[in-house]
């Protein structure tokens, strides 16, 4: 088995990361995944991007994460893909990990993308090869205002039906009843921010996927299997 993680934080571009990306991906490393997807918070959420002014210097602080991550994939031997986790604040405070794009598309096609409407953005990173994933859709935070809205018919790829960093395992029940009625596939994420959450909850492969898009294609086809450590095995959440 193959495994990957799908939702992970860097202290150098999310205001709430407690590890450097360096330490984050030595672990995963040191656990035997085969690779992983930073999804650092986009400007429209908890992140250090906010703090410049011109977009691309906005870009430049959020890929800082990413970037410092995928040199240590290459000093450690583990697969790093590009990714991120957008707040749709304009409607309710959900969160959707975008993945398959490259960075280069923040900079161009994406550019002020945090304006948009989750309809339009799913649209935009759909017609550049990526994938959406509803992440978490029943989680309770202060910056969602009703947790729980489903937006059926939203053009999404699968949604996280196991998420660690929820409080309350029945979120994850209802995650799945969602899928279900959606016709979904389900992916798992840590969603971690420490070394010490790493690898609660994940995604793998019977093959090795052979490249970025691949992995996405397989997501979307339901080849995904989702693994869950309990709760209880949990460290600092």
């Amino acid at each position: 088995m193959f495994y990957y993680e799908l939702h992970l934080h860097t202290a150098e571009s999310s205001r709430c990361g407690q590890s450097p990306a360096r330490d984050m991906v030595r672990v995963y490393a040191e656990k035997g995944f085969s690779g992983l997807v930073v999804t650092d918070h986009f400007i429209n959420g908890n992140s250090y991007a906010n703090d410049p002014e011109q977009w691309k210097d906005k870009m430049d602080v959020f890929l800082r994460g990413y970037e410092a991550a995928r040199q240590a994939g290459e000093e450690f031997g583990i697969r790093v893909f590009f990714g991120l986790e957008y707040t749709h604040l304009g409607g309710n405070g959900e969160d959707y990990l975008v993945l398959g794009l490259r960075p280069e598309h923040l900079y161009t096609e994406l550019k002020d993308c945090d304006k948009w409407s989750i309809e339009y953005l799913c649209k935009a990173v759909h017609s550049l090869g990526g994938i959406v994933i509803r992440a978490h859709p029943y989680r309770e935070a202060g910056y969602i205002r009703h947790a729980g809205v489903e937006r059926p018919g939203l053009e999404i790829d699968a949604v996280e039906v196991f998420n660690s960093g929820n409080r309350d395992d029945e979120m994850n029940l209802k995650a799945m009843a969602l899928a279900g009625r959606e016709g979904k596939p389900w992916t798992a994420g840590s969603d971690t921010h420490s070394v010490n959450t790493a690898a609660c909850a994940y995604v793998g492969f019977e093959e090795e996927p052979k490249d970025y898009a691949q992995l996405c294609q397989w997501i979307q086809a339901g080849r995904a299997f989702v693994v869950y450590r309990p709760k209880e095995q949990k460290t600092d959440k």
